[in-house]
C-alpha cells in the first residue's frame, strides 16, 4: 500500500499547488487517495533525510516521496498521523492543507489547530530544524504548472510578490473569518450568510492557490454541519435569499448540505424549495449526481429530477440505470430527465 498512496497523496498535492489544474482532477485524485488508503490509520514520518509511511522506510525516488516530505518539512512536520475512516472530504482537508504555502500557518501548533477542524483525532508532531527547507521549496518552483521562475533572483521577486499577496489576502479574510465564527455561536445564520457570500466574492477573482486558502478556512469556521443548519432554514417563511444564494455558491460543499436537507424533508413544500435551490447551485454536479446512488429512494428521485433540470450529461449513464428501478416514481423522474438532457447517448436509452 506505501507506494500507490504515496503516489497519489503527492499527486493531490501538486495538483492542489497547480495554478493549471482542473477542480475535476484534483476531486478525482482525491477520490483515488480515499479508495487508497482503505479505512486505515496512516502515518508519515520524516527521519532526517528519509521518509517513513506508516513505519515502511521509502526512498525519496519513490513517486512522490519528495513531494510529500516537501510538504511535511515546509509546515514544521515531523510526524503526521491520520486515523482510520477518514472521508473523502476529510482527505481533502488534509491536501488543501499541505498544500498551501510555507508560512500560512507559523507554528505547528496552529497547523495542529487548522487539521483537527475537520480531522479530530489527527496527531501533529512538529520538526526540531529548518534542515533542507530552501532547498525543498526552491524545488517545488521547478515543477511544470507551478508558479516560479529558474533564476536565484526571479526566484526570489516570485516569492516576495508570493508572500505579499499572502499578506493582503489574509489583512481581508481574517476579520471576515472573526465575524463568521461570532455569527456561528450565536446561530445567526442571515449574518453567517452575508459573511460567506464575502469570503466568496473574496476569492472570485484570485489564483488558485488562494481560492483554496479562503476555502479550507471558511470549512475551519464554517463546517459541514453548520451548513446543513443553514440549508434547513431554506424553505421557512422569510428566510433570507442571501442564504440560498450563498450555499449555491459553495460548489460541492453547499450541495452536499442541501442534499442533506432534502433527505430529511418533511413535506412538499420543503422538498420543493431544496430541488430549486441545488438546481440553481453551481460547480455541484459531482455531488449531485453521486446522490443518484444513495440507498433513500425519495433522494434519488428527487436527484434525478435535478440532474434533469441542469441537464447534467455526466448523469446519463445512472439515469440509464434508474430506468429499471423497482421504484415506479424513480423509472418515470429517470426518462423524463433523459428526455430534458436530451444528448445522443440519452436518446438511445430512451429508445432502446
Amino acid at each position: 500500500m506505501p507506494l500507490p498512496l504515496t503516489a497519489l497523496f503527492a499527486s493531490a498535492i501538486y495538483l492542489e499547488r497547480s495554478a493549471v489544474a482542473e477542480p475535476e482532477e484534483i476531486a478525482k485524485a482525491v477520490t483515488l487517495l480515499y479508495h487508497a488508503a482503505e479505512g486505515e490509520s496512516i502515518s508519515f514520518d520524516v527521519r532526517g533525510d528519509d521518509l517513513l509511511i506508516s513505519g515502511t522506510p521509502l526512498s525519496l525516488e519513490a513517486p512522490g516521496a519528495a513531494i510529500i516530505r516537501h510538504a511535511l518539512v515546509d509546515h514544521h512536520t515531523a510526524r503526521l498521523t491520520l486515523p482510520n475512516a477518514l472521508t473523502a472530504l476529510q482527505w481533502r482537508d488534509v491536501v488543501e492543507l499541505f498544500a498551501s504555502a510555507p508560512g500560512l500557518y507559523p507554528t505547528v501548533d496552529d497547523l495542529r489547530d487548522a487539521l483537527r477542524c475537520t480531522v479530530p483525532n489527527a496527531v501533529v508532531s512538529g520538526s526540531t530544524g529548518d534542515e533542507a527547507e530552501g532547498d525543498l521549496r526552491q524545488s517545488l518552483f521547478e515543477m511544470p504548472g507551478l508558479r516560479g521562475i529558474g533564476t536565484a533572483t526571479d526566484v526570489s521577486r516570485s516569492v516576495d510578490l508570493h508572500d505579499a499577496a499572502l499578506a493582503e489576502l489574509s489583512a481581508q479574510l481574517d476579520p471576515l473569518l472573526r465575524v463568521a465564527a461570532k455569527a456561528r455561536a450565536n446561530a445567526d445564520y442571515d449574518a453567517l450568510a452575508q459573511a460567506l457570500m464575502q469570503m466568496h466574492e473574496l476569492g472570485v477573482d484570485r489564483d488558485s492557490e488562494q481560492r483554496a486558502i479562503v476555502a479550507r478556512e471558511r470549512r475551519r469556521v464554517v463546517p459541514s454541519e453548520v451548513l446543513e443548519a443553514m440549508a434547513r432554514r431554506v424553505p421557512r417563511a422569510g428566510a433570507s435569499s442571501v442564504l440560498t444564494r450563498v450555499l449555491g455558491l459553495l460548489g460541492n460543499d453547499g450541495a452536499a448540505a442541501l442534499l442533506d436537507a432534502l433527505a430529511g424533508a418533511t413535506g412538499p413544500h420543503e422538498r420543493r424549495a431544496y430541488i430549486d435551490a441545488l438546481v440553481a447551485a453551481r460547480e455541484s454536479d459531482t455531488v449531485i449526481v453521486e446522490a443518484l446512488g444513495n440507498e433513500r429512494t425519495e433522494l434519488v428521485r428527487d436527484a434525478a429530477e435535478v440532474v434533469g433540470r441542469k441537464r447534467l450529461e455526466k448523469a446519463v449513464p445512472v439515469l440509464v440505470h434508474l430506468l429499471r428501478h423497482s421504484k415506479v416514481d424513480v423509472r418515470t423522474t429517470a426518462w423524463h430527465a433523459l428526455e430534458q438532457i436530451g444528448t445522443r447517448e440519452a436518446v438511445r436509452a430512451l429508445r432502446a
